[in-house]
C-alpha cells in the first residue's frame, strides 16, 4: 500500500511500484480495486502502477484511470506465474501469445500517455525464451521505456538461481534500461547480480 511505498521512497528507493492491480477491476469499478489500490500520496513519486491483465481494449481503460489518479509509470506484469492469473490469459501466460502482449502494452501506453515497463520471465519453461523475444518486440512495437526482468522461467516460480547472465544477453540487445528482479536477498548478491548483468537498476518485493 502507499505507506510501504512511502517508506521506500524515504529509506531511499528511486522508484516504488503498486501492488499488482487488476486491469478488469480497474476499467468494470470495483470498489475496493479502486479506493485501495489507486491512493497515492503527495510523497511517494516518482510511482508505478502495476497492472496485468488479457485484454487490450480493457487495459486502455485503466492505464487511463492510473495515470488520472497520479501514476508517473504503468508496468504490465507479463511475468506472474501464479496458476489462477495465467488461467485468465494474463502475467506469464502472455509469453505465449506475444501479439496479443505487443497490443496490451501499445494500448497501456496510449491510454495513460505514460511511460509503459513490462515485468518478464525468460519463458514458461526451461529453455524456453520467449520472454527474450518478447522483450525486443514490445520496446520495437510498442514503446516500451523499460524491461524489468526476472531470470527464473515461471515454471520454477521463486525457486533455484535466477540466470544473472541471460539477463546480461538482454541487457546488451536492447536500447532502455533492463531492471533486474529475482533473488537479490541481501547487499552481496545485489551487487553480485548487477555485475554480472550489467542491469541498470534492481527491482526489490
Amino acid at each position: 500500500n502507499w505507506f510501504v511505498r512511502l517508506q521506500a521512497r524515504r529509506y531511499g528507493a528511486g522508484l516504488v511500484v503498486s501492488e499488482m492491480v487488476s486491469s478488469f477491476g480497474l476499467a468494470y469499478g470495483n470498489e475496493r480495486t479502486i479506493r485501495e489500490f489507486l491512493r497515492i500520496h503527495p510523497e511517494e513519486h516518482p510511482v508505478s502502477v502495476q497492472l496485468f491483465g488479457h485484454d487490450a481494449a480493457v487495459m486502455r481503460e485503466a492505464a487511463g484511470m492510473a495515470a488520472a489518479a497520479g501514476a508517473d509509470v504503468i508496468d504490465l506484469n507479463m511475468g506472474c506465474p501464479v496458476r489462477k492469473v495465467c488461467k485468465t490469459g494474463a502475467g506469464a501466460a502472455l509469453l505465449d501469445d506475444p501479439d496479443k502482449a505487443v497490443a496490451i502494452a501499445r494500448a497501456a501506453g496510449d491510454g495513460s500517455g505514460l511511460p509503459v515497463t513490462v515485468k518478464l520471465r525468460p519463458g514458461r519453461n526451461p529453455g524456453d525464451r520467449a520472454g527474450l523475444a518478447l522483450a525486443r518486440r514490445l520496446v520495437e512495437e510498442a514503446g516500451v521505456a523499460g524491461i524489468a526482468f526476472h531470470p527464473r522461467h515461471a515454471s520454477q516460480q521463486h525457486k533455484g538461481s535466477p540466470d544473472y547472465l541471460l539477463a546480461r544477453e538482454l541487457v546488451e540487445a536492447l536500447d532502455v534500461p533492463v531492471i533486474l528482479s529475482g533473488g537479490l536477498s541481501d547487499d552481496e548478491r545485489v551487487l553480485e547480480a548487477i555485475a554480472q548483468s550489467g542491469a541498470e537498476a534492481v527491482m526489490l518485493a
